[in-house]
């Protein structure tokens, strides 16, 4: 057991207890399913607590260099404040996408696709593993 645990952890350890000792009680199909969803879930939300402040940090200093606007900094490392900047900075994105593809320039374009690549996989690392279980 941790003396301090983090949301990760926490995350982590409920989603592992229903794998390991809930779900062998459950009975019916339709349970079993959800029960896989909320694992799913809870796994992806262990993996955004523990980095997403930093992933927005990142991709922040990403879009300040590519865009050579200053991107200043949160109010403070509270979440909200940190997002709310980071919605900020994101429309320092969305005006240099559209400049990029106005401009017609192919490095600035590639340069704004690799941009959104790179969120796009960290979008994945969060999502990626959500599988429409019982779905389809």
């Amino acid at each position: 057991m941790f003396s301090r645990p983090t949301t990760e952890q926490l995350l982590a350890g409920i989603a592992q207890e229903l794998r390991t000792v809930v779900a062998s009680e459950v009975q019916t199909e339709t349970t079993k399913i959800m029960l896989q969803q909320i694992d799913q879930i809870l796994m992806g939300c262990s993996r955004r607590a523990a980095h997403e402040i930093a992933w927005v940090h990142e991709e922040a200093e990403k879009i300040g260099a590519l865009t050579g606007k200053p991107i200043g900094k949160p109010a403070s490392l509270h979440l909200e404040d940190v997002l709310a900047w980071y919605h900020q900075v994101s429309s320092l994105l969305s005006d240099e996408v559209g400049a990029a593809f106005h401009s017609g320039d192919q490095g600035r374009i590639d340069a704004v696709k690799a941009l959104l690549d790179a969120r796009s996989a960290i979008e994945m690392q969060v999502l990626g593993a959500l599988e429409l279980v019982g779905r389809g």
